[in-house]
């Protein structure tokens, strides 16, 4: 039997173990009866597994306290770009949350044939309070950026995405879609930038994007590039 995409999810939370124990109890029920839904569970169990090895290679310290210190030197982006210490508290749990969603948003078939799949990056954009949360895939060898809002307010303004690599200066990936999944191709003299470590930022700005280039808003969330 073919697995809808209720059913992929149901896996995965069973394997996060985001379900309540009713839940929980039906869907290993489940298992028992459909070698599918079971094969299915182990895969993101598998999947879980790839996470404690992401968790630790995380980004150095010293990555961070150089991208820290380009960004402070830059009196025009203080108030906005900010510290960015205090956005790698991000744990694991709120990570791999939002990886299901976007897993499920953006399955791809798998094709056994094939020699080797291509890398995929990702990131979870979050704020410290845990209000505003967005997930992103990018597939660096087609520039496929892929970004899920789970939850995303910005008023009368708009969210504008940044990426921020090495040398600390944010560059705009422009607007997204603060309600729904989209699918935006990365300008080709932007790619080299979206690695692993390099830094996402989002921020509300006017309707068309930020005046010049440069953020007038704050940083709203923000979350580093990390692979699968």
């Amino acid at each position: 039997m073919r697995l809808t995409d209720d059913d992929i999810a149901t896996a995965g939370e069973l394997a996060l173990g985001l379900l309540d124990k009713a839940e929980a109890a039906q869907a290993r029920a489940r298992m028992a009866s459909e070698p599918d839904f079971a094969a299915e569970h182990a895969k993101w169990n598998d999947r879980m597994l790839a996470m404690e090895v992401i968790e630790e290679e995380a980004p150095s310290p010293a990555l961070w306290t150089k991208i820290d210190a380009a960004i402070s030197e830059k009196p025009s982006q203080d108030n906005y770009i900010g510290n960015v210490r205090v956005w790698q508290g991000l744990t694991a749990a709120s990570f791999a949350i939002m990886l299901v969603l976007a897993t499920m948003l953006w399955r791809q078939p798998e094709v056994t044939s094939a020699p080797q799949q291509p890398q995929i990056l990702v990131a979870a954009i979050g704020a410290e309070d845990g209000r505003e949360s967005v997930a992103a895939n990018y597939n660096p060898q087609t520039g496929a950026l892929q970004i899920i809002p789970i939850s995303l307010e910005t008023g009368k303004l708009y969210p504008e995405l940044w990426i921020i690599p090495e040398d600390g200066i944010a560059r705009s990936l422009g607007m997204i879609d603060p309600l729904k999944p989209a699918l935006h191709s990365v300008p080709e003299e932007m790619r080299p930038h979206l690695h692993k470590g390099a830094l996402f930022a989002i921020t509300p700005e006017p309707a068309g994007g930020a005046p010049g280039g440069k953020a007038t808003g704050p940083v709203i969330a923000k979350g580093a590039i990390d692979t699968i």
